[in-house]
Order: C-alpha cells, then structure tokens, then sequence
C-alpha cells in the first residue's frame, strides 16, 4: 500500500517557516516519520497547489505556538476530516487545543495526534487505513441478482463508514453500448484472447466477438462514470446481449478495473478493498464444497491474470456465451475474505493453501481446492457465513487484514480452533 504523507505545516516566523527549520525544531518525530512514510512537508504558500492522489494522507501539523490565525484563514481549503499533528514543542500543543476548541465551534470534527513518535507512526498507519477507500467509485450495473438476498447495503451508512461512493446505473445504458459495438472493433482481443488459451472447448470465435463487444460496452460506462469498480447483474444480459459477462469482468480485472458478478454489492467492495489494502487482484467465486479442513470454491470468471493457463468454455449455468476455466498456481498460500452486512461492518478472513484446480462438469468452470490453515473456516461457513459470494487473493494477507479490523473497530469471523 505505497502512499504519501503530507504534513500542511503552520509555524511562527520566530521558528522559522522553512523545511529546514521544521526539521530541526521537531528531529526525533521526523525520524519516526521518515523510517515509515514518503513524508512530505508543505508549508503555508504552497497549500493551494496540493493535489492528492487516493492514496494520500495529509494531516495539519502544528508545529509552533501563534499559528491559530494562520489556522482560522486557512481553514475551509484544509483537507477532512482534521487531524492536527503536534509533538508539543514550541507551544505547539497549546496552539493545537486552541484549535481544536475554536473547530468544534465552527460544527466541524477534529482529532489531535500526540503521543510518542513511535506510537504517532501507528496512529497514522490506522488513518492511513480507515482512509483506504475514501473517494472510491463503485457501479452497480443493474440491481443485485434476486438470489442474493441477504446482500443489500445501504449506501448512505457503508458511505459514511468508508467513504465509498456507490453509483446505480440502468443496464439498459450497457445493453444500448454494446449494441453500438461491432465485431470488427473486437477482432484484435478475440484473436489474442484465443491464441493465448490452451484450448476452446465449446464456444466458437463468433462467441467469443460477442463477450468481446459486452467487454467494450462495460468498459466504455466505467470510464464514463470515472468508476474503480463495477458489478454487473450479468445473467440479465444473456437474453438481450445474448452472450455471458464472464471474459469482460477477466479483461476488466486484468486492466485494474475491478469487477464482479450478479450485482452483489458487499463481493465487489471486498474486491476494491482487498485490491486496495494489497496490491493483489482478487478472485470471486463461491463455495461449491465444504469438507472439515477443505473448501471447494467455484465461478466461471477470472482475470487471466492470475490464471497459470486458461480454456475457454461456456457459461457453467446457461450453457451459453463464454467463460474462463482458470488454472490457479498451486501450492500457494492464498487469503479467503469477505465484508458484509447492510452497513458493511462483518468482515470475515482466514489463510489457506491452494492445493489444486479441479475439472468437475457439473461446477463452474474455474474450480479451486483450498485447505484451511489453523482456523475454523468450514464451521465459518456453514454456521455465519457472510453470504455466499467470497474473494480469493494470493498470498497470506491476514496480518494486513487485522491491521484493518482494529483500525475500523471491525472482528474477524472466522476464528482459530483454539479461540
């Protein structure tokens, strides 16, 4: 999770307004935050040119006493939610109480950060996650399959909680763009599509132009409405568009736009996060089989990505259109995660070993076994299960994900056997 931090410096002209002077009146905080951040400091001229990416933290630092006013005329164009920094040197920590008063005044939050150098860098390491997903655009093409029943969420409470923002678009708006793209604008994907598999097994090219053109048609929305990440209800595309989903979200994926399955809104938001937190691609796909220390999950779409191989087949449940039978690299650690609820406030994840890539005709196509490692994933699954849809990621990420939990006020589900 490679970011920034910017530290919006106020300081007395009798401290000395520089970088320079800065660093040298407060040397042991900035060697905390240097050892664990890219920090940049930004002083008080320079804050209208300050342009953040997603992944940056900008905190007010208060480095001296006499910087209320400085404060005061600043104080609309300051980055939310406030948080001062402030080591206490120079009267900097009464100017920041001081503040902090005159803000709840104004109806506005404000947190001050002080504390050790040690414990200042934790402090920020937590922001920096309750910030993961600030700004982020999720689209929902179409409403969630009827069969996700327990997979609604209320926009305004996970918006709040997570600031994510969740964007409803009709799928008639991708049905009248894919009908808008030809066959020849797919040709050159089709043909790379087809030439890079290890084999085709019941689709023909015509098929695969067809997902192609529904890849295009996404696409083209997504960029539209500036999304990080889209959900489409697919399986009502199939009698209008008369193909499958399945290869434009792969593509989708592949290219860093994360998308997801049937609609469902907590899936695609574990994928964003997972994604996010991890740097990883993610694989949804849902458990076709439960053993004490086995799961077997299951979804006929996958970036190619994170495939070894790949055969192109068709849609597992209509037996239409095209799908991806991905073969996953074994023997690997993987992470298994889910957040859910209606205010997207469960969160549920535990290690694994991908263990092997099965071929069973009656599954979906991409088909993963995964043995447990030291947790109670099964009896997690069978008696509070997050609903039916869990993300797959390479990699133990579950010291990441704790991270997460105890920065969000979160608790993990899934437990170990000894808990």
């Amino acid at each position: 999770m490679e970011s920034s931090l910017y530290l919006l410096a106020f300081s007395s002209a009798f401290q000395g307004t520089t970088e320079e002077a800065i660093r040298n009146n407060h040397r042991e905080l900035f060697k905390a935050l240097d050892d664990a951040f890219q920090v940049h400091i930004v002083p008080e001229e320079h804050f209208a040119d300050l342009h953040l990416q997603p992944t940056d933290l900008a905190l007010v630092f208060i480095a001296s006493g006499g910087t209320e006013g400085m404060f005061v005329k600043h104080y609309a164009a300051l980055p939310r939610p406030l948080t001062l920094l402030t080591d206490g040197k120079a009267n900097s920590l009464a100017a920041s109480l001081e503040i902090s008063c005159w803000v709840q005044q104004q109806h506005d939050e404000c947190q001050i950060l002080h504390d050790e150098p040690e414990q200042v860098v934790e402090a920020i390491q937590e922001l920096k996650l309750r910030n993961l997903m600030q700004g982020q655009r999720i689209g929902i093409m179409g409403t969630p399959s009827d069969w996700l029943v327990s997979s609604n969420v209320d926009y305004q409470t996970a918006a709040r909680r997570w600031g994510v923002q969740f964007i409803n678009i009709p799928l008639s708006r991708v049905e009248a763009c894919f009908n808008e793209e030809t066959a020849d604008a797919a040709e050159t994907e089709a043909t790379q599509f087809i030439s890079a598999a290890n084999g085709m097994v019941e689709p023909d090219k015509a098929e695969v132009l067809k997902a192609v053109r529904l890849y295009h048609a996404i696409k083209r929305v997504a960029l539209e409405e500036h999304l990080d990440a889209v959900t489409v209800r697919c399986f009502d595309l199939i009698p209008t568009c008369h193909t499958t989903g399945c290869l434009a979200l792969s593509l989708l994926n592949d290219e860093g736009i994360v998308a997801g399955c049937e609609g469902d809104i907590p899936a695609i938001f574990t994928m964003l996060l997972a994604k996010r937190l991890t740097g990883q691609d993610t694989f949804m796909a849902n458990p076709a089989r439960i053993r004490e220390k086995e799961v077997l999950f299951a979804h006929c779409t996958i970036g190619l990505k994170q495939t070894r191989q790949y055969i192109i087949r068709s849609h597992f449940e209509s037996g239409t259109g095209v799908a991806i039978q991905g073969l996953m690299r074994e023997h690997r650690p993987v992470t298994v995660v889910k957040i859910g609820g209606k205010d997207l406030n469960r969160i549920a994840f535990a290690p694994a070993i991908l263990t092997e890539n099965q071929n069973d005709p009656k599954k979906c196509r991409t088909q993963i076994l995964l043995r447990t490692r030291g947790t109670d994933l099964s009896n997690y699954l069978l008696s509070r299960s997050i609903g039916n849809h869990h993300v797959i990621l390479e990699g133990n990420h579950s010291a990441l994900f704790a991270k997460l939990c105890r920065a969000m006020g979160l608790h993990n589900e899934v437990t170990s056997p000894a808990q």
